[in-house]
């Protein structure tokens, strides 16, 4: 039996970077969660839950309000003093101390003399990424905590029924009032920003980009097939219509992945569609990144497609069905179906998929996420299959990666 001595000596010295590739670091994170859940107490893991982790977030939540991490980046990001930061800052220096022993505590930051702290890439984000201090902000404050903190409530209420109905579940119970979790999204103006950051960062972050499970040269090999076709027939002087067309996708952080591997492509060939509240400020920020090959096209997309969208080569939808139960979901599709030009178009859905056995637990905490405010769930493959053809489509490949939470359903229309 191992020494608590030789197994701290085995984990000095590891980190992210200790691994030869993402699927190696997950396989070791998973594992030694594991270790850590056998080696807790009951009590450890209640304080964890009960106390740790509100008391986290409100202290990353102020210090990110008070400015510490942005000022610490600015004077370089060395060591610093909470003295230091109270005089950057303006801020009381008790309390920034208070604070930063706490996250300290959590090895979120790392104490490398009396008073004086280091940072870790953890809070080196904070300065590198804008949008990854939003999820402790508006987004935690006005959307999952208090949801998943009326959950038990809420249930309790039903007598413990599965929720399926969107436009009736823990959200109107919490809200006391109607409307969809988007609508609710849109109106609130503390929360639409830094839900659209907190989107970007679930998919720069949490999950494998799209362009590196799907071959997105076939795309343009396709849509260049169809164009030479065209030039012999009588519509060679017809507008190309896009390339991708991304519904439902925010601030369009996956197509400019795909025009990060394809740069060269005609201003115009990529559509960015979502609701016009969710889209506020985003034509800015792409015109800010040059990101003139996309074009936003405000949309629902329980409506048919604008003429402008149709017959694109691909139809993607990333984390969207998944936040809408069966029958909401097939008005969806059902509406999008018609602008797919058959024989071409292929709609492409990234979502996650619960395994029968030992499903991902990155999964299955999204799958109660989506519970509390749509009254969604995360399918399995069959449920999958099931949804996509009652909408009159068929799957033509499951697209995966080793490391990938979700994978890419490529579908066509029947």
């Amino acid at each position: 039996m191992a020494s608590a001595d030789q197994l701290i000596a085995n984990l000095e010295g590891i980190s992210a970077s200790s691994f030869a590739n993402e699927a190696e670091r997950i396989r070791a994170r998973d594992a030694v969660f594991e270790a850590l859940r056998r080696i807790q107490s009951p009590w450890d893991i209640a304080w964890d839950h009960v106390w740790v982790s509100g008391a986290i977030n409100a202290c990353v939540a102020t210090l990110i309000n008070i400015g510490v991490f942005a000022k610490w980046a600015e004077i370089g990001g060395e060591p610093v003093t909470c003295t230091r930061l109270a005089e950057l800052t303006g801020a009381d220096e008790l309390l920034i101390r208070r604070m930063m022993r706490v996250i300290s505590g959590q090895h979120l930051i790392t104490e490398v003399a009396l008073d004086t702290y280091a940072r870790t890439p953890w809070a080196k984000r904070f300065a590198e990424d804008p949008a990854f201090g939003s999820m402790y902000g508006g987004f935690y404050h006005e959307l999952n905590n208090p949801m998943f903190r009326s959950l038990p409530a809420y249930l309790k209420s039903t007598n413990f029924r599965n929720p399926t109905n969107v436009n009736d579940c823990n959200l109107q119970f919490w809200l006391g009032q109607k409307g969809n979790l988007f609508q609710y999204i849109g109106t609130n103006a503390a929360l639409t920003a830094p839900f659209n950051d907190a989107m970007e960062c679930h998919s720069k972050y949490n999950l494998t980009s799209w362009v590196d499970i799907y071959p997105t040269e076939t795309v343009l090999e396709a849509a260049a097939a169809k164009a030479a076709q065209q030039a012999n027939g009588t519509n060679g002087d017809a507008l190309p219509p896009p390339l991708v067309v991304d519904v439902g996708g925010g601030k369009g952080h996956d197509l400019v992945k795909f025009l990060g591997r394809h740069p060269s492509i005609p201003a115009g060939s990529l559509v960015l569609e979502d609701l016009p509240d969710i889209l506020n400020g985003v034509k800015d920020s792409l015109a800010k990144e040059n990101a003139t090959a996309i074009s936003v096209l405000p949309h629902d997309f329980f409506t048919p497609q604008p003429a402008r969208a149709c017959g694109a080569r691909i139809y993607f939808m990333h984390n969207v069905l998944h936040d809408w139960p069966d029958e909401t979901a097939l008005q969806i599709l059902r509406a999008l179906a018609p602008a797919m030009e058959k024989g071409y178009s292929r709609l492409l859905i990234h979502e996650s998929f619960v395994s029968a056995e030992k499903p991902l637990a990155r999964v299955t905490v999204s799958d109660i996420t989506m519970m509390a405010c749509l009254a969604a769930a995360e399918r399995s493959e069959d449920g999958w299959s099931r949804l996509i053809e009652q909408a009159g489509m068929r799957i033509v490949k499951i697209w995966r990666a080793v490391e990938a939470v979700e994978s890419i359903i490529e579908v066509e229309v029947v």
